[in-house]
């Protein structure tokens, strides 16, 4: 492969740079000025030419229908599996948490309602927005009391570096507040775990706004948005050296994933309010921390828990056998889209080959397919037409070889051109093609789309003769192996520009215009080439649907317009090539679009035939049946 003069200009300064620098760094002495300057060169270049090489291997993708096939489908087959399978694993984890949070929030609220006794928790009473009476040292009689009228459901009090949980001793009468101990009794975050099947800790702590920090006072993380300061409570007698106690009677954590407490979650309770301890800033909150840990088997047994533990397990086996089926389904469906890459691009390159041969003049290639569908049917028909060319060529040694030829190639052509009347869901065509010469430059055609929708082609070659011909027949294979390939609108005109632009000259070009209708909605989409601008004929009157463009070979750019139209019942689109518009009169004025416009509104209630019949009168009128200058071919779609 050749390079471009600039990449061999960075390899050499990359070479360059990278000597000078290994021999101003040898024998490990400083590199001094001059060897700094040559590792930045060398830096620089190795970069550029990285970029380089990167860019050389997209394009060398993209290029190949092949591999811009098999690309694709690795983005959308591959890439996918890890980021659904991160995604899953997140939300579970997610639910996980939250599942475990409400769960010992719930538990909070049902061992604080059950330890709530008279003759076991202090009593507070309360008068006139103040602490009547108190069991605790650290509330005493006159202190304010403002915030009992929050206390609509259990919450926690911090005094100091204890915990207590405040709740109403009745729920209809506020002046009675039950406290029950968290941080000095032991038994609470016992009973905690053993209800909720978690190993639990409980800190008390202040939040603030800002980064996110939830630490204990020997750890610290960071993130944004929210930071909480925490304290561990006095340690209960057996628990781990980190604060967790775990349930009684639960088996010690497993060596395995599944068996690993490592599935935590955290419930942060604000504090009713704080009693003596350290000042803390106004914009701080005090509040409580319960977290708890557990392992995903113990986790899976609460979520499928079920009276009878067939019923759990059946639960189970129903969700692992949908996940089973979903992940085969998926694997051989991608099984199958590779596959059908493979044949097709195997298909389409063995088109092209043949295609460019054919354009050379060999007419002894053979695509020789054995697919079984509509590309292979296309190519055994490409195989049929240069078999009757390369006889033609063969047998026709003498003077009637080349009228011979000529003939043959227009019969193939004439084949080639679908039915000029017929109709499919939702529009019905009706078509006209009058070549100047044996083989005519004009082309039309129609095909059923993939998708569900209908591909109509109108386009006109450059040149007369054999040539055209050929290039005609080379873009109606190109088209109709590309559009059942999947490809459509400005991706398949720059994949049939790149094919006719490496197949002929700059002399050989052709213009084209491409309407897919959907007959569910009747919206159609053009895409345009250098082609005459259809006309749409509606309740609203006449409009030209221009689409800009350069024609297709023409140049290897490949920016093809295209635009999406809403249609209606009864609406008639008209292709005409530019045989129609610049017909002569016998003064050299050419018929014109101002001509055909004024012919198109005045005939804008009449059916396809009539206009068809319309437009040849008048376009017959004017030139006075002189014979025609170049190939015409008009179309006209109905919309059903």
């Amino acid at each position: 492969m050749a390079l471009r003069k600039s990449t061999r200009i960075w390899i050499g300064l990359f070479v360059l740079a990278l000597a000078a620098t290994a021999i101003q760094g040898s024998g490990n002495r400083d590199l001094g000025c001059f060897g700094v300057i040559t590792a930045v060169l060398a830096f620089v270049s190795g970069a550029v030419l990285v970029v380089l090489a990167s860019a050389a291997a997209f394009r060398a993708i993209m290029r190949r229908l092949t591999l811009r096939l098999a690309f694709s489908y690795f983005l959308i087959g591959i890439v996918p599996i890890p980021l659904l399978a991160m995604l899953l694993f997140t939300a579970s984890y997610l639910l996980a948490h939250q599942f475990m949070a409400t769960r010992v929030r719930r538990e909070v609220t049902s061992l604080t309602e059950a330890l709530a006794s008279p003759e076991t928790a202090p009593l507070v009473k309360l008068r006139d927005g103040a602490v009547e009476s108190s069991g605790v040292e650290w509330l005493k009689p006159g202190d304010p009391a403002a915030w009992a009228k929050s206390l609509d459901v259990p919450r926690p009090v911090i005094a100091g570096n204890e915990i207590w949980i405040a709740t109403r001793r009745r729920p209809e009468d506020s002046g009675e507040i039950l406290l029950v101990s968290v941080s000095g009794d032991p038994e609470f975050r016992r009973r905690l775990a053993d209800a909720t099947g978690y190993s639990i800790r409980i800190e008390s702590g202040t939040a603030t706004q800002g980064p996110v920090r939830v630490e204990r006072t020997s750890g610290k993380g960071r993130g944004h948005g929210f930071q909480v300061n925490t304290r561990p409570v006095s340690s209960v007698p057996g628990a781990p050296a980190e604060g967790f106690v775990r349930p009684r009677g639960s088996a010690a954590p497993g060596a395995g994933v599944l068996d690993r407490e490592w599935v935590s979650a955290v419930y942060v309770d604000k504090a009713l309010f704080k009693t003596g301890g350290p000042e803390k800033k106004s914009e701080d909150s005090e509040v409580v921390v319960y977290v708890a840990r557990t392992s995903p088997r113990t986790l899976a047994d609460q979520l499928f828990a079920q009276g009878v533990p067939g019923v759990a397990r059946v639960f189970r086996i129903v969700f692992l056998l949908l996940a089973f089926c979903l992940l085969l389904v998926y694997l051989i469906a991608l099984a199958i889209a590779f596959g059908l890459v493979g044949s097709i691009t195997r298909s389409v390159n063995r088109l092209t080959r043949a295609s460019r041969a054919v354009s050379g003049g060999d007419f002894s290639v053979r695509v020789n397919s054995k697919s079984q569908d509509q590309i292979g049917d296309l190519a055994r028909s490409f195989d049929g037409m240069a078999g009757s060319i390369e006889r033609l060529m063969v047998e026709t040694a003498k003077k009637e070889r080349l009228e011979g030829e000529i003939a043959v190639a227009r019969t193939i052509q004439q084949k080639l051109l679908p039915d000029p009347e017929v109709s499919f869901p939702g529009l019905s065509i009706a078509a006209l093609f009058e070549p100047l010469a044996e083989i005519g430059g004009d082309y039309y055609d129609y095909f059923p789309m993939p998708d569900g929708r209908t591909a109509v082609v109108v386009g006109d070659v450059s040149g007369h003769g054999l040539p055209t011909g050929l290039l005609v027949a080379m873009a109606k294979a190109g088209l109709s192996t590309l559009i059942d390939s999947g490809l459509t609108g400005s991706a398949l005109f720059a994949r049939l520009n790149e094919l006719i632009h490496r197949s002929t000259d700059a002399r050989n070009y052709m213009t084209l215009s491409l309407l897919a209708f959907d007959p569910r909605t009747r919206r159609a989409e053009l895409t345009n080439a250098g082609q005459l601008a259809p006309y749409r004929l509606s309740a609203g009157g006449l409009e030209s649907l221009s689409l800009p463009s350069f024609p297709l070979g023409a140049t290897p750019r490949a920016d093809f317009p295209t635009m999406s139209y809403e249609l209606a019942a009864g609406d008639r689109l008209v292709f005409a090539t530019d045989g129609f518009v610049e017909a002569m009169s016998a003064s050299g004025e050419p018929f014109g679009f101002e001509r055909l416009e004024a012919l198109l509104s005045r005939e804008a209630a009449s059916d396809a035939g009539r206009l068809k019949e319309a437009i040849l009168e008048a376009v017959g009128k004017h030139t006075k049946g002189a014979a025609p200058e170049d190939d015409r071919t008009l179309v006209v779609l109905t919309v059903g």
